[in-house]
């Protein structure tokens, strides 16, 4: 009976942070580009728990969500206007940076393990000429 009630309890906590926490995606259209980047790379982003999720053996349940999130949030960045930088230059590296999140996320929907690591690391590689121009 107690076990019960401790399973009980906490499937109850479970729900509730779950409740509780914001959902990411393409339909908030409000985001800014540094809100979508926070949601990537921040503390807690999608970009630093795939990074997490593929140490070792790959946790898929963590890498196909916070893929699908960075397939979403970059898919919004070639509509976004950066402060900073020419509009063909912006146009060209979102849409870029766009397909190689959706490609992670097709990847990750497969469990494709190596396509998964190889498009991440071109994710990874990609910050620098954005942010040269853009940021």
């Amino acid at each position: 009976m107690l076990r019960l009630v401790a399973a009980l309890i906490g499937g109850s906590i479970v729900a509730v942070v779950l409740c509780l926490s914001t959902p990411v995606s393409a339909d908030d259209k409000s985001m800014s580009i540094e809100d979508i980047m926070k949601k990537l790379h921040g503390k807690t982003g999608s970009h630093k728990q795939i990074n997490k999720a593929l140490d070792g053996t790959p946790d898929w349940d963590t890498i196909t969500k916070h893929a699908k999130i960075y397939a979403d949030l970059a898919g919004m960045l070639p509509k976004a206007k950066p402060e900073k930088g020419d509009d063909k230059s912006w146009k060209m590296l979102s849409e870029a940076y766009a397909k190689e999140a959706k490609a992670l996320n097709e990847a990750a929907a497969k469990k494709d393990a190596d396509t998964v690591k190889t498009v991440f690391g071109r994710l990874k590689e990609s910050c620098d000429g954005c942010h040269e121009n853009h940021r």
